[in-house]
């Protein structure tokens, strides 16, 4: 969303993407290799399920870059005429260097809030409250908070007023529902489940495997595609888990980190697609399968509902075994519920990424930017 943001952004105005060095805490601008990644980032690392961030933010190369990059000196080279963007989350030394930029620059400055994941999922995410707090406090000194939903928008608001830190402007800006090449098609659809996320504990992936195990050894025929790459240790609970089920004759498929072109024919071939997440601030994935014609599985709570409730969705109880395999079944089984999901998927309509640009800049005012900084 961030490479999209800038594409667009790039179109209107003066853009300069700077990035975070972990290692000297400090901004630098982007190099040419960081530059094309941001614009072309397949054509930069060879195959699409290679690990990206290997050749990015990795240690040795943010040692490398630490004295490589001049540092940007915000303060000096930000000035009245410009906004500060930061459309990502931040919980490493720039949740306490960045406190007294806000509060000091004659900037407008402009932060996209995404969740509150950390602080509400303790039960498995434990205690994360020493990293997420600061940053969540400093959202407040920016001009104005821009919320992928409307619950991203509550849990800031109730943090903010747990934490007794003030509060800023805010708004809710739903992420438009285009996706280059997306198509819709009635043909028959075979019998493949698709699931698009990288492993992170809320996403539920290891209840997404549990469920369909018991389908399978039930005789329920279907096979399982995992799209996304593993975000924590190369060999996690939820890799072991794959690894097993393949040793098993299971007919699952772990695609890893692909392009936006395998992503498309993913969406194209699969009868329909589940999205077993504990919590999430949007649930993009839902939309691109929508906009492709094909059924979702998925929660009602919170912004996951705020989506689900358009149609075109099966919702359960994503956080029970039971439930969702008995959604997967239903689905897979019902032929007439099939097609009045497929129905209401074709007929959803969303905002296009130009739309959402230009209610984007809105936030940008007053200000006339000379130039907009998109920090990351």
């Amino acid at each position: 969303m961030t490479r999209k943001i800038f594409a667009e952004l790039s179109q209107r105005t003066t853009v300069r993407p700077i990035c975070w060095n972990t290692i000297g805490n400090f901004y630098t601008d982007l190099g040419g290799a960081e530059l094309r990644f941001l614009t072309r980032p397949f054509d930069v690392h060879g195959p699409a399920t290679s690990r990206p961030e290997w050749r990015g933010q990795d240690p040795l190369t943010e040692f490398l870059r630490r004295f490589r990059r001049r540092r940007i000196h915000l303060k000096e080279e930000i000035g009245s005429g410009d906004v500060f963007l930061i459309p990502d989350i931040y919980r490493d030394s720039r949740r306490y260097a960045l406190p007294d930029f806000l509060r000091r620059t004659p900037a407008r400055t402009v932060a996209i809030f995404h969740d509150a994941t950390d602080l509400t999922l303790t039960h498995v995410y434990g205690d994360r409250e020493k990293k997420t707090r600061p940053y969540v406090e400093s959202l407040a000194l920016v001009d104005v908070v821009i919320c992928v939903s409307a619950e991203a928008r509550d849990d800031l608001l109730r943090s903010w007023e747990n934490y007794n830190c003030g509060t800023t402007e805010t708004g809710v800006e739903l992420w438009p529902g285009e996706l280059e090449g997306a198509t819709q098609t009635n043909e028959p659809a075979g019998n493949s489940i698709v699931f698009v996320s990288s492993f992170h504990a809320r996403k539920n992936h290891l209840g997404l495997l549990r469920a369909a195990n018991k389908l399978w050894r039930e005789g329920l025929l279907f096979d399982l595609q995992l799209v996304g790459r593993s975000a924590g240790s190369p060999f996690n609970k939820v890799v072991r888990e794959i690894f097993k089920l393949k040793v098993r004759g299971q007919p699952i498929h772990w695609l890893r980190h692909v392009d936006d072109e395998t992503l498309l024919r993913v969406y194209r071939d699969c009868r329909f697609t589940v999205y077993p997440s504990l919590m999430e601030g949007y649930g993009l994935p839902i939309v691109e399968s929508l906009l492709h014609g094909k059924p979702v599985i998925c929660g009602g709570n919170g912004a996951l509902g705020e989506v689900a409730r358009g149609g075109g969705c099966l919702i359960i109880d994503q956080a029970n075994d039971d439930s969702l395999a008995a959604g997967i079944k239903k689905l897979l089984l019902d032929g007439q519920l099939y097609g009045r999901l497929c129905e209401e998927a074709r007929a959803r309509k969303f905002h296009s990424w130009s739309e959402y640009i230009e209610n984007f800049l809105g936030y940008l005012q007053p200000t006339k930017a000379a130039t907009v900084v998109v920090s990351h």
